[in-house]
């Protein structure tokens, strides 16, 4: 899980340390709210990433910290605002109503465009110099040979930790004989062992920002809805029932992250992967991984060190992570069979995703500002109702009718 915790933050310009302190208190937040009975460890979804870097202007830099994240943090206390009170709708409800207007043609359109919309950017990051280019080529490579070849499933799902490592190495050696630019430790060697995790204050609510921000509510309703269903099929539990409970837990993370200064932290497909893969279910193990998590954010040289991952490398790294993230959206598809001979499904799967990876500009109206993630949602969810309209008005006069016979 370490690239949602680490790598996302850090393409952001956030404070690693910050990060991971607040992903286990995260963690911690949603295991009470949640009494336990949904296994999640919270990092940060590449959902966030585009609003965030339209707020705040941040381009990744090696060391060069966001100093522009006090309007993202109003945003995203309100954005946790609202989604808290739909968690309180889905309580009151149920969350058949979540479904009914996200099925997973659509979840799985949102899901694909984020990743493709979020590709433009690394790949711009990775071919800054043509030296950044073969280091993006050879971090992809190298990532993909660890999923492939490694000797062991638990080596595999750290293909992205271990090629990161591995293309870093190599940077480093290229920058030692004068074959590339050479990393810069000085941050690294300036920082103490151990600080406390940066709080920033105070928060600025903006309300272009806010109006850039709100769409991700939609985001994070589909994405959890997907990870409760994916759990509940990894741990053989009807988990569906503790959707209310999920979102709540979402929201209080993404309002204290908010209020803090750390990136929003819910929950995210990574930590699916891992849960399928190792088998452990238990609430004790996820406790402990926070407290670790925790503890681990004190120590800002490793921050240091994780920040000082060269452009090339974190671009090649960035571009496999948004792959991952698009396959996640066909995968949502695969699973739920859904039938693209349908030329409904055809439209509202496929358009919005067009849209995503092509839109890198921003639509704005007055003050109201989406970026291409944002106008894909609403643009998915709109097509899907106005595409099966038609059904839907006649199960109802369907069910009218057998109501009227079964009445005297």
């Amino acid at each position: 899980m370490f690239s949602g915790t680490v790598f996302i933050p850090m393409q952001l310009g956030f404070d690693i340390n910050t990060a991971i302190f607040f992903s286990g208190v995260s963690t911690l937040l949603f295991f009470v709210v949640n009494r336990g009975r949904v296994p999640a460890y919270l990092g940060c979804s590449g959902s966030a990433v585009a609003a965030i870097m339209s707020i705040s202007g941040y381009k990744y830099q090696p060391g060069v910290p966001n100093d522009n994240i006090a309007a993202v943090q109003g945003a995203l206390i309100v954005l946790g605002i609202v989604y808290a009170a739909i968690s309180l709708i889905v309580h009151a409800f149920g969350h058949k109503w979540v479904e009914a207007i996200m099925p997973p043609v659509v979840t799985g359109a949102i899901i694909c465009g984020i990743g493709l919309h979020l590709m433009t950017s690394s790949f711009q990051q990775a071919t800054s110099s043509f030296f950044d280019g073969v280091m993006a080529f050879v971090t992809v490579v190298v990532i993909m040979f660890f999923s492939v070849y490694a000797p062991s499933p638990f080596l595999r799902r750290l293909c992205i930790l271990l090629g990161t490592i591995v293309s870093y190495v190599i940077y480093l050696i290229c920058g030692l004989v004068n074959a590339g630019p050479r990393i810069d430790f000085s941050n690294i060697v300036a920082q103490p062992w151990v600080r406390p995790p940066i709080v920033h204050w105070p928060v600025v609510f903006q309300g272009q920002a806010i109006s850039t921000m709100i769409p991700l509510v939609i985001v994070f309703l589909a994405e959890n809805m997907g990870h409760l269903k994916a759990l509940s099929a990894i741990t053989e539990t009807s988990l569906e029932k503790y959707l209310g409970n999920a979102y709540m837990g979402d929201a209080l993370s993404i309002i204290l992250c908010g209020s803090v200064g750390s990136p929003p932290l819910t929950t995210y497909a990574e930590n699916m992967i891992v849960l399928s893969v190792t088998r452990i279910y238990s609430p004790l193990v996820i406790v402990s991984a926070a407290f670790i998590a925790i503890v681990l954010g004190f120590f800002s040289k490793f921050g240091a060190v994780v920040s000082s991952i060269p452009a090339g490398v974190f671009g090649g790294l960035t571009i496999v992570l948004y792959t991952i993230i698009a396959i996640t959206g066909v995968r949502i598809w695969m699973d739920n069979k859904v039938d693209f001979s349908d030329q409904r499904n055809m439209f509202v799967g496929g358009i919005p995703v067009a849209i995503a990876s092509v839109m890198q500009t921003q639509l704005k109206i007055n003050h109201f500002e989406l970026d291409g993630i944002g106008v894909s949602t609403f643009l998915a969810l709109f097509l899907y109702q106005l595409l099966f309209a038609g059904e839907h008005i006649k199960t109802w006069l369907r069910q009218r009718r057998q109501l009227s016979d079964t009445l005297p």
